[in-house]
């Protein structure tokens, strides 16, 4: 079989066919190389650069590393200067297109929600107010520069997780967990309301996103986690009645411009993964295996006709420990599993995670070559793959 593109490439696996080799995402939002892993990597590979960060700790790849790992795929997204406040007095903050304050205190590599700006707005209040769009029209002009510029310098597939999270977390982020969950059971009409103009805000905000970037990309992440590691957050009962019908909606939205969704949701999600295909959900991502019910294999089994995975790959705690000789082999493992027929995206099950080692990141994207990390360097000879970027051209 001949080489094929990267985009190419992804669309075969989407299209459940046998291709050269399997994809490999590591770019959106819930796949990304946090900043330390990151810095660490750029170098033991001998790159000094100044490294940028395009949400919360979320590194900024650069072309030749982006080259030297193989990655697949890349994600037009744009986030404003004025979202962003660097060393408040509690530490950096991140505000996203909602209004939710995200903050990485001083001690913390991470960032969290600080605030939820609804949680005490009665109903009536909140359905009255009148939402900021999502996606600004200065945005939306960035947006398309970029992704013009991205399609015409290589070859990678695009997608944007601009939006980024979906019906539920967006509902919860804007309320806080504990009172949403609370909202679901004891106010239902008034939360049916809520995700009614909740879903009315996001597709007025994917409409944007595709008449500026829609000719560029393939899809879109929307993250919608649903489940802890052991269970589901409600019963599946709770579920269809209150925000199945809107994911449903949201999800033939999206489709209806031609465009795949990558369905985030971390943890046991398996109970869920016939309702998500009925809601229309393709391809879903992590398929985090060490979660209560989420082996790959079996889920690959029982609805890799009609599901792609995207994930699947290193347990981001193993990727932290594990020797380089151990992630060859759980690597090897996981394609010679999956990757028959297609509908198979490589990822790790989150983020790279702070104090991964850069020889484990090295070692899991050479096994995904096929080849040992001396013969992936050979291949691409670092003198010559960060020429360009270690003298500034």
């Amino acid at each position: 079989m001949s080489k094929e593109t990267s985009r190419e490439l992804l669309e075969r696996a989407l299209a459940h066919q046998e291709c050269s080799r399997v994809p490999y995402d590591q770019s959106s939002r819930s796949s990304a190389i946090e900043e330390e892993p990151y810095i660490r990597l750029k170098q033991a590979l001998g790159l000094e650069t100044e490294t940028t960060c395009y949400l919360r700790s979320h590194a900024d790849i650069e072309e030749p590393v982006r080259n030297l790992l193989g990655i697949d795929t890349e994600f037009v997204r744009c986030f404003p200067e004025h979202h962003w406040v660097r060393s408040g007095k509690q530490g950096n903050c991140f505000t996203d297109a909602w209004g939710v304050p995200w903050l990485q205190r001083e001690d913390s590599y991470y960032y969290e929600i600080d605030s939820y700006p609804l949680k005490d707005t009665e109903y009536t209040d909140i359905l009255s107010q009148k939402w900021t769009p999502l996606i600004s029209k200065e945005t939306a002009v960035q947006l398309r520069c970029n992704a013009e510029f991205l399609y015409e310098a290589h070859d990678s597939a695009l997608f944007s997780d601009q939006i980024g999270a979906g019906i539920f977390e967006r509902a919860w982020y804007l309320r806080g967990l504990e009172q949403f969950l609370m909202d679901m059971m004891l106010e239902k009409n008034q939360v049916h309301r809520y995700l009614e103009k909740i879903l009315q805000h996001q597709m007025e905000g994917y409409a944007t996103l595709f008449e500026a970037v829609g000719p560029y990309i393939t899809g879109i992440l929307l993250t919608d986690d649903l489940a802890t590691q052991e269970s589901l957050l409600f019963s599946r009962e709770l579920y269809r009645e209150m925000i199945f019908p809107y994911q449903k909606r949201l999800l033939e939205f999206i489709n209806a411009f031609g465009k795949k969704v990558i369905f985030h949701s971390c943890g046991a999600v398996s109970p869920l993964i016939p309702d998500l295909l009925e809601a229309g959900v393709e391809i879903l991502h992590p398929i985090q295996h060490s979660a209560r019910g989420m082996n790959p294999v079996q889920i690959k089994h029982e609805y890799g006709r009609d599901l792609t995975l995207w994930g699947a790959g290193m347990d981001t705690s193993v990727l932290q420990t594990a020797s380089p000789e151990e992630i060859e082999s759980s690597v090897t493992r996981d394609l010679y599993e999956l990757q028959k027929d297609g509908g198979f995206v490589y990822t790790t099950t989150h983020c790279i995670q702070p104090g991964t080692p850069p020889e484990n990141i090295l070692a899991m994207t050479a096994a995904l070559r096929g080849s040992s990390l001396s013969e992936m360097l050979a291949e691409a000879p670092l003198c010559e793959l960060l020429e360009g970027v270690s003298h500034g051209e």
